[in-house]
């Protein structure tokens, strides 16, 4: 990818002019000051992590704003309906889906939609591990000054980060996201951010299996 964060910061305010909200009142949503808050958008200062989890529980696209993907697919009603933990088992569908179509595919059309979920299995492994960090590095055979230096930052934070000692900031969480196709909803764990994820992927898939996948999501609502 070839992002930066500036553009981040730069959906953050799209977003916060589009809903009509005042620098006053993004402070207010992620319990900081007016002042804080406005350094936020000049890059000056990073949201920390309960900053972005109040966040998420705003009207901001939170996905939007890390990745730049958003969506108005026809199926977003059936999949915002859905808890947390169901959009991770639907998630976890659609990657076995892609996987087995893209070993099946000569065109490539499936690879695109492979690499934006190569991190999918994560979800997955955190679930037993609670350390994204230790699974990403594992799941990447890396050793901790190679993954520092892929994330951009110094060996010391990484371990704190592995050994759960630190959470990360908005400036991290996008770097896991642009180096490694990480989601923000793996970190985060919030339910509109990986409804949207959800949604953006089925986006890049045909109408026939988008219906074939939402058929399958419906039998498994039926069965609860």
């Amino acid at each position: 990818m070839s992002a930066t964060y500036d553009e981040v910061l730069t959906r953050l305010k799209e977003q916060r002019c589009d809903l009509s909200m005042s620098q006053n009142e993004m402070a207010r949503i992620v319990h900081m000051t007016q002042s804080n808050y406005s350094k936020v958008e000049l890059s000056l200062r990073r949201l920390n992590f309960n900053e972005l989890k109040y966040l998420c529980e705003s009207p901001i696209d939170v996905y939007y704003i890390f990745t730049g993907f958003r969506s108005d697919n026809k199926y977003m009603d059936f999949i915002y309906n859905s808890s947390y933990w169901e959009l991770s088992r639907y998630i976890g569908i659609i990657y076995e889906i892609v996987d087995f179509n893209n070993k099946n595919d000569a065109t490539g059309k499936w690879k695109k939609i492979l690499k934006r979920m190569s991190c999918v299995p994560l979800i997955r492994g955190i679930q037993n591990s609670q350390n994204v960090f230790l699974e990403l590095r594992h799941f990447m055979n890396l050793q901790q000054k190679k993954m520092a230096e892929k994330l951009g930052i110094d060996i010391k934070k990484f371990r704190d980060l592995e050994k759960g000692r630190n959470l990360p900031d908005s400036e991290l969480i996008w770097r896991l996201y642009d180096s490694c196709y990480v989601s923000p909803t793996i970190l985060l764990e919030d339910r509109k951010c990986m409804a949207s994820e959800i949604a953006t992927i089925l986006d890049m898939i045909e109408t026939e299996y988008q219906e074939k996948i939402i058929e399958i999501f419906t039998k498994i609502q039926m069965q609860k």
